[in-house]
């Protein structure tokens, strides 16, 4: 198997750090080089961390055109109030890309090209799970800013190229920021009460394991990825012990304040969720990769994290007159 050179975009989040301890494994890939703006949070054995800001455009490309990459993995991707808010996520997620972009133009050897979109580029509501045929119709900020992404990309990348956009749905794990993960972790969960739609999610190991699988074996084309067995948000919260309030359609802006006054900041795409579920199949032949962990199962996983637990002085610190 010949070696080839491999790059990380995205390798300081939880998702791309975990991504690329596992690619370490796979003796195909000989050198490895990571960006982000943030280091990585775990130890990389093989991997160079270059630490490049979203608008060093200049830095990235020359940082990117020098590697020179055979296999390239782009997970510098926002997403709205998970750690930026709505506007900044946008901002920062269209640098990188165009900055990107801009370095694909100097790479014509480039094999494969990974990229991380997700489940909300096909909008809301929809009337059956979507497919990889089904049409492409955002209805929310992040749902659009995926569309453009995967336009870009896919527009740059170099003929000698598969390109592959990994749709994921809701990435959620022990220490991704996730603003679904957030708001159900709440003691108290805003719902429709008269929805019964049902959404699936993704434990992060299981979106690290597509994106390992897409760049060994250099699928081309869209894929959906998103655990099995779909729930309910209602169902969600009696596995958390959580207690319900029904919000009406009007009110979601006044439950979306309350929430972020919680710490759990609601962005129209999770309000989505909430009201209208989202769920997707592969219609992917031979795909040779299925999520491990169905929807309960994360589920379960998120309620089992330990809360943040304020321990107070042990004894009273004397006043000093």
């Amino acid at each position: 198997m010949s070696q080839q050179r491999l790059l990380v975009v995205g390798v300081g989040s939880e998702l791309g750090s975990l991504t690329t301890a596992l690619l370490e494994h796979d003796a195909q890939f000989s050198d490895i080089l990571g960006i982000d703006v943030h280091p990585p949070r775990r130890r990389l054995r093989r991997t160079t961390f270059v630490r490049i800001e979203h608008d060093e455009q200049a830095s990235f490309v020359h940082q990117v055109v020098g590697h020179r990459p055979d296999v390239i993995v782009h997970l510098g991707v926002w997403e709205p109030h998970a750690r930026l808010g709505t506007s900044d996520a946008r901002i920062a997620t269209g640098n990188y890309a165009r900055a990107l972009c801009d370095a694909l133009t100097h790479l014509d050897g480039l094999s494969r090209l990974i990229l991380r979109s997700g489940l909300e580029v096909y909008g809301a509501p929809l009337r059956q799970p979507a497919d990889e045929s089904a049409l492409v119709s955002p209805t929310s900020t992040y749902g659009h800013m995926l569309v453009e992404l995967e336009t870009m990309l896919r527009s740059a990348a170099p003929r000698t190229a598969t390109v592959t956009a990994l749709r994921f749905a809701p990435v959620i794990g022990a220490h991704v920021p996730s603003p679904l993960g957030r708001l159900l972790r709440l003691p108290v969960i805003p719902v429709d009460p008269f929805s019964r739609a049902t959404f699936q999610v993704l434990a992060d190991d299981d979106a690290a394991r597509a994106v390992v699988h897409a760049a060994s074996n250099g699928i081309h084309g869209v894929v959906n990825v998103a655990a099995q067995n779909p729930i309910r948000i209602s169902a969600v919260a009696r596995q958390g012990r959580r207690v319900v309030a029904p919000v009406a359609a009007p009110a979601w802006r006044i439950a979306a304040s309350f929430t972020t006054l919680a710490g759990a900041p609601l962005p129209d795409h999770v309000i989505e969720l909430l009201r209208h579920g989202r769920n997707a199949v592969t219609g992917v032949r031979d795909l040779g990769y299925q999520p491990l962990h169905s929807t309960l199962d994360v589920v379960e996983r998120l309620y089992s994290w330990p809360s943040i637990v304020r321990i107070g002085p042990r004894r009273d610190v004397e006043r000093v007159a």
